[in-house]
């Protein structure tokens, strides 16, 4: 009876330490793996004047792991007065054109799997030891006359099995009017 009971006390010892180790390792956020670390700060402040739509970026992306990555979710830090409309993922060709600035240079797509075109960001696989990918992110103010701000951009992504976290930005402040 004594081993019995020592016996299945063990195995649920045991269960709950496998299960604990597997949320751990395929649940949990592990810091911010292969893109990089994270890296809000500085300021930047844009006057926008009256554009209902505004581009942020240019957010690098580089892949600095052994596998490839899969963006799962790109979402906005900090927002106020302003809505995240979609983000997408260009190519090196494209880099030129991703700079923070009012409007939306990108139209409306779609351009998943055209050669040297955007792809939508989130569900994009960015391969193994890559360079040189921009993600940038589509604004929308929805008061023209008022001041927009946002903290970063959360990137967050898979690798393999274990899932990521990377933030990164400038705080940025959209004004209708000038900079001071």
């Amino acid at each position: 009876m004594r081993r019995s009971l020592i016996a299945a006390v063990a195995a649920g010892v045991l269960s709950v330490g496998v299960v604990a180790a597997g949320g751990w390792y395929y649940g949990v956020r592990h810091g911010d793996g292969p893109l990089g670390e994270s890296g809000l700060g500085n300021q930047l402040c844009l006057p926008v004047g009256e554009a209902k739509d505004v581009t942020v970026g240019y957010v690098r992306i580089d892949n600095n792991g052994s596998s490839p990555v899969t963006i799962t979710g790109v979402s906005l830090i900090g927002a106020r007065g302003v809505e995240d409309a979609g983000a997408l993922l260009l190519p090196e060709q494209l880099r030129e054109k991703s700079n923070t600035k009012a409007g939306w240079a990108y139209g409306n797509g779609p351009w998943d799997r055209e050669a040297g075109q955007p792809n939508l960001a989130v569900d994009a696989t960015v391969p193994a030891k890559s360079k040189g990918r921009a993600l940038v992110v589509h604004l929308q103010r929805g008061d023209v006359l008022g001041e927009g701000y946002l903290t970063g951009v959360r990137v967050e992504y898979r690798a393999g099995l274990r899932r990521y976290a990377y933030e990164v930005g400038p705080e940025t402040t959209l004004r209708p009017g000038k900079c001071f």
